[in-house]
């Protein structure tokens, strides 16, 4: 079975800080330059000691970027498990920075390193009430900072407060459908005619692309042992019924390879009311093209509009808020069809279309 693409969410997701900070730029190939682009390259190869050091080093030379040098020892601190260090780094970010956006990437930050602590001890709710109020000040400072939603969302669930979590991911969909940071490659043109396909569902209909002829369709390619992909679900959740059925079909496919019985117990467990299908043998992922066999690597989203052309193939290297809010706008952004009657469901959905 492959792996994973997707390294630690929360690092994709908060990496952004170390450009999100507005600084002025020192002439490329000073020592400060050269140090931070180095604290950023030990980041990425998650060699987090020695990011330190790089970043400290700058922090010594001085200059115009420093709130870019604190936040960048902050992330470093918190890959790390030096919770306390990146509060107080992120505080003097606070102190430097002026813009709504660069304080919501530091409350962000503040409450990651609280939703972190917490997850590490057992006398933790306090430490996710302080992490629910960073990322909502986050939310609030930037309402298209999705990030903070998605964050919000997870501290929620924590505290058991399930309904308050699911307004918060839904959030985290409407605020990455208007982030203008995704409006890259906008709009997305067809690309190739998608294979059809014919699959019993997980509870017995047979399921066929061609009846959702009309409305966008995502196939979200996954497993119950991928960790990315489950830390996504709260989010297709609510994705799943964030649309007319008439306009957008979420179907997720299972690469589990083996036990039928561990996916339909997990889909159950985890109320995924929505279309589950079973890829026997990995034969839909391989008939995409997604990897050569025996290649396996998700979560995998292949976007698919109503005249069954592939739009775009979104990998796990794509941070979750840009897949997210780049579909979210192209479904909102095409006219509404006249769809035929949509697709068997799981169970009754409960929200109303927007």
């Amino acid at each position: 079975m492959g792996m994973c693409r997707l390294a630690s969410i929360t690092l994709l997701l908060i990496f952004s800080t170390l450009c999100g900070v507005a600084q002025t730029r020192p002439p490329e190939g000073s020592p400060v330059d050269r140090e931070i682009q180095s604290g950023e390259t030990s980041i990425r190869q998650g060699n987090y000691a020695e990011a330190k050091q790089h970043f400290e080093k700058a922090e010594s030379l001085g200059g115009p970027r420093a709130a870019e040098i604190n936040s960048g020892i902050a992330i470093a601190e918190l890959q790390m498990d030096h919770f306390d260090a990146v509060r107080q780094r992120e505080a003097k970010v606070l102190e430097l920075v002026s813009t709504d956006r660069d304080r919501a990437e530091a409350y962000n930050l503040i409450g990651t390193s609280w939703l972190r602590e917490a997850e590490q001890s057992t006398a933790n709710m306090g430490m996710l009430k302080s992490a629910e109020e960073s990322f909502q000040r986050a939310a609030k400072l930037d309402p298209t900072f999705d990030t903070a939603y998605f964050n919000l969302g997870n501290t929620l669930l924590r505290q058991k407060r399930e309904d308050e979590a699911a307004a918060a991911f839904k959030n985290f969909i409407g605020s990455a459908e208007k982030n203008p940071a995704y409006e890259q490659n906008l709009p997305i043109t067809p690309q190739s005619p998608a294979p059809a396909f014919k699959i019993t569902d997980s509870e017995g209909h047979l399921f066929s692309s061609d009846s959702l002829r009309g409305r966008f369709l995502l196939l979200d390619f996954w497993a119950t042992w991928c960790a990315p992909c489950i830390r996504a679900l709260p989010a297709m959740r609510q994705l799943a019924h964030y649309f007319p059925p008439s306009q957008f079909t979420l179907v997720s496919v299972s690469e589990n390879s083996v036990n039928q019985e561990v996916w339909k117990k997990f889909i159950t467990v985890h109320k995924m009311d929505w279309t589950q299908l079973w890829d026997n043998n990995l034969e839909l992922y391989y008939k995409f093209g997604l990897e050569p066999r025996p290649n396996v690597n998700i979560p995998r989203y292949v976007l698919i509009d109503g005249n069954g052309f592939v739009r775009r193939v979104y990998t796990g290297t794509d941070t979750f808020g840009f897949v997210i809010g780049q579909i979210a706008r192209t479904v909102a952004a095409a006219p509404t069809p006249q769809a035929s009657s949509p697709p068997p469901a799981r169970a009754p959905q409960k929200s109303k279309p927007r």
